[in-house]
């Protein structure tokens, strides 16, 4: 039983200190316009006013060989109508200059309160979801 014992735990070690290479691409949001200063202060939320501008950074560990985006803004759940599911909001498709092979800076506004998910695709392939990240409109 102890021999069991120490390999389940010699196991969840191993399993928990070993180092990850893979970067995954990132969606950060904030209330004020990404800087060196702003992209890792208390501004940072997910939370926002309706008509308040959702500034959005997209990081790319790996650059995209075509070099085009294609973002979408989704509405999740019920609202007034009570049903499950989600509303395409807003989509949108962006070239990436060359000084943006690693990331994109926009910004959008929402009145509409809700949960929104914020889904990224890229244009080498458009079904395969690269990230998202969920933001909230709330009074």
């Amino acid at each position: 039983m102890k021999k069991f014992l120490l390999f389940i735990i010699t196991v969840f070690i191993v399993v928990i200190t070993c180092a990850c290479d893979k970067e995954e691409p990132v969606i950060l949001f904030n209330k004020y316009r990404f800087t060196q200063d702003t992209i890792v202060s208390q501004s940072n939320t997910n939370v926002f006013a309706p008509g308040e501008r959702i500034y959005y950074l997209i990081t790319l560990p790996k650059p995209v060989e075509t070099k085009m985006l294609l973002i979408q803004v989704v509405k999740l759940g019920g609202g007034s109508e009570e049903r499950l599911g989600y509303d395409l909001v807003w989509g949108k498709r962006v070239k990436l200059k060359d000084e943006q092979k690693h990331y994109y800076t926009d910004y959008i506004v929402l009145n509409d309160k809700g949960a929104y998910a914020m889904k990224i695709y890229s244009k080498d392939n458009p079904t395969k979801l690269l990230t998202s990240a969920h933001f909230y409109v709330k009074n």
